[in-house]
């Protein structure tokens, strides 16, 4: 197997005498011989906690068995003595890298190809592979031309994606382009039936929406959808046959006709993990390289995470970094649920606030836009506010914050447009 010890021997090594070393880097464990793969990973978790990487904190983090895998103290005493200067550690990870990729090249060429599918996914990966870490030279000058023509041919309305919902857009222009778009709110307020109301709205202008539902199977929201589209009780939609009149089926037969034409992919496994979502969103994109892309996932906190840590907050942090980036590489907005902690209900004004998102860690840093929704009549049943739901934008990027306030029609899953909006 190709390997480059000595090199990932002396990074190892320069990141143990300046622990800092490791913000520099864009290595990731996958990338090292499988023992030196234990300890990278632990520097990262380490790096995660904002704590110091040194031997003692290495020690404590790695656990006896992990410590003994690597080789024991001694082994990290070797690393740290074989460093004779700090200043060539990004030559070290270059080395690292070439590696890691002939290593990669090689699995991929073994592979057997029977079909020209095949041919072509095999192709995909190696193109993949050559992008992997592949550090351009920048040009300032070109940079900035390309800024200029871009907006030179941007088309007058929204820069973004079409939310479906004219208050809300004229606060967020749209769902922008490579935005982690967070959605919080507590159990049954209606943040899924927000999300699928966006699902459709986009789809109607002709994009393609990928949802990932990690809670709710696929027929169930295509239910909550048939119900939205066709204004049909969502109770009746439980049976349909038992409960329907002649408008319901009416009714029905329309919102099948609309969802049917509607570019939407359900992925209702449970347990999914940021590589399967991926995965099936760069596939996406190569099967409709020219139709924007909205992706939604239902909801954070079950997102199985790569790092096993007994500090939850450490996971969701890497989950929502590794969203942002996702977001960013591939030129999709990504709109997020996610839980809210029940601390809110302790408070007289139950409106969310940052603090109130559940296993929050680095949300508040990674995410372009963060929305609360909140329903007045959802805790007072003699609320003035009836069937409204207010969207608080509590952190816009590139924006300004406030509350927009929709018409929530529960019965039919169903949001509407209102003409009151309360800015800040």
């Amino acid at each position: 197997m190709d390997t480059n010890q000595e090199a990932e021997y002396a990074l190892l090594g320069c990141i143990l005498t300046k622990g800092d070393l490791i913000k520099e880097l864009t290595l990731e464990a996958k990338h090292f011989s499988p023992t030196n793969q234990i300890l990278f990973k632990t520097f990262r978790e380490i790096e995660q906690k904002n704590e110091p990487i040194d031997i003692a904190t290495v020690v404590m983090n790695l656990g006896s068995a992990n410590l003994s895998k690597i080789g024991g103290k001694s082994y990290l005493s070797k690393l740290m003595n074989s460093v004779a200067s700090l200043e060539p550690f990004k030559t070290y990870e270059k080395y690292i890298i070439d590696a890691w990729k002939i290593r990669e090249a090689r699995k991929i060429q073994e592979k057997e190809i029977h079909s020209i599918d095949g041919l072509s996914k095999v192709m995909n990966e190696y193109s993949e592979l050559e992008l992997e870490n592949n550090d351009n030279d920048y040009n300032h000058s070109e940079s900035l031309q390309k800024l200029y023509q871009k907006i030179e041919k941007q088309e007058p309305g929204l820069s973004g994606i079409d939310t479906g919902f004219k208050d809300l857009n004229s606060m967020l222009d749209g769902f922008q382009k490579e935005d982690l778009i967070i959605s919080a709110a507590r159990p049954s307020v209606g943040k899924t039936a927000k999300m699928l109301n966006h699902a459709a709205a986009h789809c109607k202008n002709g994009g393609i929406t990928a949802i990932f539902s990690l809670e709710m199977g696929e027929e169930l929201l295509n239910k909550r959808m048939i119900s939205a589209i066709g204004r049909i009780d969502g109770y009746k939609m439980k049976n349909p046959k038992q409960y329907f009149d002649s408008h319901d089926w009416s009714n029905f037969t329309y919102a099948m006709g609309e969802l049917d034409n509607m570019n939407i992919h359900i992925f209702d496994k449970s347990g999914q993990t940021i590589p399967d979502i991926r995965s099936k969103v760069k596939k996406l994109k190569r099967q409709y390289p020219d139709v924007p892309m909205l992706v939604q996932i239902d909801y954070l906190q079950l997102i199985r995470s790569p790092i096993r840590s007994e500090n939850k907050n450490i996971e969701v942090s890497e989950i929502t970094r590794s969203l942002k980036e996702m977001a960013k590489d591939l030129g999709v907005p990504v709109y997020l649920l996610s839980q809210l902690s029940r601390e809110v209900e302790k408070r007289q004004d139950k409106r969310p606030i940052m603090s109130d998102i559940r296993d929050s860690g680095s949300i508040e840093q990674d995410a372009d836009v963060i929305e609360f929704l909140y329903r007045d009549d959802y805790y007072y049943a003699d609320s003035e506010k009836q069937n409204i739901i207010e969207v608080i934008i509590a952190k816009q990027r590139n924006g300004p914050i406030g509350t927009v306030e929709l018409a929530f029609v529960k019965e039919y899953n169903q949001f509407l447009n209102l003409d009151v909006r309360h800015g800040s």
